[in-house]
């Protein structure tokens, strides 16, 4: 039967020794945690609440990490937050804003940095519900803009206070947390710097306000938490964790908008529950995903597609070039081999050691079915047993085949004058071969390509005397610029190099870009496809440890 572990801080205070003489005072906290406890313990959950002194940095991180051993597959951790939020300068460069978001304890900031280490501890399956009301912003001009907008009525009647009367904010004081920070840099930079590991959980934030936002502190609670609990009505609430979003969002005011954010591994139907749900709906089945990139190039390289399987079953893979096929009653006479793949017709039934595992299509399979369709439908099916179906159990159901995910493929030629692109896939084995990119340098005649394991590397002016052969590599450094005499070219990352940036590629990614240009020894009419200014935004290919068949 499925578990429910959840753990509540609420700081009304903080130690002023660690924070430069500040002591954060605030007034709802403490009862936010007592609230969120209240609906926990109500629902049967084993709960816990630090307050105050009680919630120092290394209790709140022993209370998540014994959750974590606790609970398997099918169980729920709530962990809910009540107290300043703040920011950090973000020393590896990670964070668009170069700013790590913090949570305010008694002794110390907490990183998210830190939060992510904890939540990737957790086992596969386990869902992690958060609650955070706190400010995750921060300068003092911000908030003294802030304060003067309740001069105007109609904004100081959103937060239910007279003009003039601005709300107690939940954001750590800027020089006592500079102070805190300074006295503590060096465990503050280790976390930073230490690799970010991979979460195997599904994990989902609401938060009491954007990232560029304030938090209310009220009387009794936090608006945001004062709100949730008008939504939640004693449990009156129905719906799933999107609808509750937008009904607390719609209860808000202008300038604080609640969050939604997931990560992890995505559950449909982790998503779909009644909030805080500890009961049955989590079950294997949810732990069934299969995913593609929405749009992949019809070329040599065949899809690969991302996988999680239920700990100890095997899968079998299906793609069809029509979804319909997938329904063996209705279509079963229909299927060929230039319109139906399934692994299982071919192969023992394959079993998982990585979460997520990937699996790449044979290349006979791919060239027939790339060549009789512009999408492709894929699901997954998992088994007890390696040779028999036993409790078979797929991602979509004979019934449901008009829901199937699909892929769409995008033509793999392109006339001189198209729009310059480059492509790889979406995810590959970290042990594997290197990646092979797809370019179409447009109406050049040329092109370059960079890889780097962080895409603030491609922002020249800005990151380009930390570029190493470690970190960043660029076709152009080591050869003249390459012929696209074909449309699009493929180009594979040199096997040295693949050695080099994968074993440095903290974030788990490779980013990657390219340059074209008229010229085979000059930048003659050049462009990129991820602009210096906008190298935050270039695409990646995520990093997975090899498959276990």
């Amino acid at each position: 039967m499925p578990r429910g572990i959840s753990i509540h801080i609420g700081l009304n205070h903080v130690n002023p020794t660690a924070y430069g003489g500040w002591d954060g005072e605030l007034a709802g906290c403490i009862n936010d945690a007592r609230d969120m406890k209240a609906i926990a313990d109500s629902l049967g959950y084993t709960s816990t609440i630090v307050t105050d002194a009680q919630a120092t940095a290394a209790e709140v991180a022993r209370l998540i990490g014994q959750a974590a051993r606790q609970l398997s597959s099918g169980d729920i951790c709530l962990v809910t937050y009540s107290g300043h939020g703040g920011q950090m300068n973000d020393v590896t460069s990670d964070e668009p804003d170069d700013k790590d978001e913090t949570w305010v304890l008694w002794d110390r900031q907490m990183l998210d940095d830190e939060l992510n280490g904890l939540w990737a501890s957790f086992s596969v399956g386990v869902r992690i519900l958060l609650i955070s009301d706190s400010c995750h912003s921060g300068t003092v001009a911000r908030m003294g803009a802030f304060q003067r907008k309740f001069r105007n009525v109609e904004f100081a009647a959103e937060y239910e206070l007279h003009p003039n009367q601005a709300p107690r904010l939940r954001l750590g004081n800027p020089i006592a947390l500079l102070r805190n920070y300074e006295a503590n840099r060096g465990d503050y930079e280790v976390s930073q710097w230490v690799p970010k590991p991979i979460v195997h959980a599904s994990v989902t934030l609401i938060s009491g306000c954007q990232d560029n936002q304030f938090s209310a502190d009220g009387d009794r609670n936090g608006l945001f938490t004062q709100r949730l609990l008008e939504v939640w009505n004693k449990g009156a609430f129905t719906g799933n964790y999107e609808r509750f979003h937008s009904a607390i969002l719609a209860r808000m005011p202008s300038d604080q908008s609640p969050n939604l954010f997931k990560t992890g591994i995505a559950s449909a139907a982790f998503d779909a529950e009644k909030p805080f749900t500890i009961g049955t709906s989590a079950t294997s089945t949810e732990l069934l995903l299969i995913t593609a990139p929405a749009t992949f190039l019809n070329g040599a390289a065949p899809l690969t597609l991302s996988l999680t399987v239920p700990p100890g079953r095997y899968y079998a893979v299906e793609v069809a070039t029509d979804a319909s096929l997938f329904n063996y009653q209705a279509n079963g006479t229909r299927r060929t081999i230039n319109n139906f793949y399934a692994s299982w017709k071919e192969r023992p039934f394959l079993r998982a050691a990585s979460y997520p595992a990937l699996y790449t299509l044979p290349a006979d399979a791919w060239n027939r079915l790339r060549q009789n369709a512009t999408r492709l439908y894929y699901r997954i099916w998992c088994t007890e047993s390696s040779s028999e179906w036993v409790n078979a159990q797929t991602s979509t159901s004979d019934g449901a085949t008009a829901s199937a995910p699909g892929v769409t493929l995008e033509a793999a030629t392109q006339p001189a004058n198209g729009v310059p692109s480059i492509s790889a896939p979406g995810s590959i084995q970290m042990n594997g071969a290197p990646p092979r990119f797809q370019v179409n340098p447009g109406g050049g005649s040329y092109y370059a390509v960079e890889v780097a394991t962080n895409p603030w590397y491609f922002n020249y002016s800005q990151y380009g005397s930390q570029r190493t052969d470690d970190n960043f590599y660029a076709t152009w450094r080591v050869r003249p610029y390459l012929s696209a005499a074909l449309y699009p070219s493929s180009f594979d990352l040199p096997a040295n190099v693949w050695e080099r940036l994968r074993a440095n590629a903290t974030q788990g990614r490779l980013f990657y870009r390219m340059w074209w240009t008229d010229a085979p020894d000059q930048w003659v009419n050049p462009g990129c496809t991820t602009p210096d200014n906008n190298a935050q935004n270039a695409p990646a290919i995520s990093l997975s440890r090899e498959l276990e068949e």
